[in-house]
């Protein structure tokens, strides 16, 4: 252990944590460096290490155990008894794909081979529909209370467009939504008339100068709101893409599809975490909304309108 001596010189705020069996969940958060920056990591392998976890614990202020069971799911009773007598003395256990969960906030997705993944609770998320009955209702009533304020500024979005650039002030383009079916999505046209339909990059010459403003504002989103009363979107959800995007991105990861098991959102976790994502962030984006349709709920939607009304005050754009 003469070799922990230097790796865990840590301050009393550092958290550390005992790696039990390190796989492909694990190395994805080790090899992350905003993790290691505030966490220091032991890794133990149960089937070779002469030191047991409960001299680890002996030795130093472990926070957290993450275990693997990806690889190695046969625990000798010996461990088994430390891990119980480490939970009984406030030590917190989690499964690796719970931890990863825990830390990010998004769903572990690891591709194994170009045509192989590892899966492990990835496929029953969304299977509780009932518990998003409720959207719906909280949408129109959200929606229509919206309106006397929504029509004013969209007025205003349309006077900016019209008078600063030739072209329809109204932009409409189809869009992936629920169960994969298509619909058209309508927003305040930011870009010039004709252009090529990639992603918007970075300072992306396509959008014009009134364009910029009204993606700051979120303005050029207000028209949406006549999707969520049609039933297309909901406020809240993934992001709605093109068809086009859409089968490329199911060629790229096997587990997109499932993000249209509920209605896109006007705002969602993926946005308020990566409000200026681009193509490279595609699994992360994937990540986030899959840990959203996991774990939805009424505060969680709360949480995601107070992070994208901050995003709106500080102009951060999209």
């Amino acid at each position: 252990m003469k070799e922990n001596k230097q790796v865990f010189k840590v301050s009393v705020l550092t958290k550390v944590c005992l790696f039990i069996n390190v796989s492909e969940i694990s190395l994805k958060l080790l090899n992350d460096k905003k993790f290691r920056k505030k966490y220091k990591v032991i890794q133990y392998d149960s089937l070779q290490s002469r030191i047991t976890v409960t001299e680890y614990l002996k030795k130093f202020n472990i926070s957290y155990i993450v275990l693997e069971t990806s690889n190695i799911n046969h625990l000798h009773k010996d461990l088994a008894n430390e891990i119980v007598a480490a939970r009984k003395k406030g030590v917190t256990v989690y499964d690796a794909h719970e931890f990863y969960e825990h830390i990010n906030k998004r769903i572990p997705l690891v591709r194994l081979k170009a045509d192989e993944y590892l899966v492990d609770d990835i496929f029953t998320i969304g299977q509780r529909q009932e518990k998003f009955n409720i959207k719906r209702f909280i949408d129109i009533i959200v929606s229509l209370l919206l309106v006397p304020f929504a029509i004013p500024l969209i007025l205003f979005g349309f006077i900016l467009i019209k008078l600063s650039s030739r072209g329809n002030v109204l932009f409409s383009q189809e869009r992936i939504g629920k169960n994969s079916e298509s619909f058209t999505i309508y927003k305040i046209r930011t870009m010039v008339s004709k252009h090529d339909g990639d992603f918007t990059t970075k300072n992306d010459s396509r959008v014009n100068h009134v364009g910029k403003f009204l993606r700051m504002t979120k303005i050029d989103e207000l028209p949406q709101i006549w999707n969520i009363l049609r039933g297309d979107m909901s406020l809240i959800g993934p992001r709605p893409e093109r068809p086009h995007f859409v089968k490329v991105s199911n060629e790229e990861n096997a587990m997109f599809d499932l993000r249209h098991l509920v209605k896109p959102g006007v705002t969602g976790w993926a946005q308020v975490n990566l409000p200026k994502a681009t193509p490279k962030d595609n699994l992360e984006k994937l990540e986030y909304d899959l840990f959203y349709i996991k774990n939805y709920s009424l505060l969680f939607d709360l949480l995601i309108v107070f992070k994208t009304i901050k995003i709106v005050f500080t102009l951060n754009s999209n």
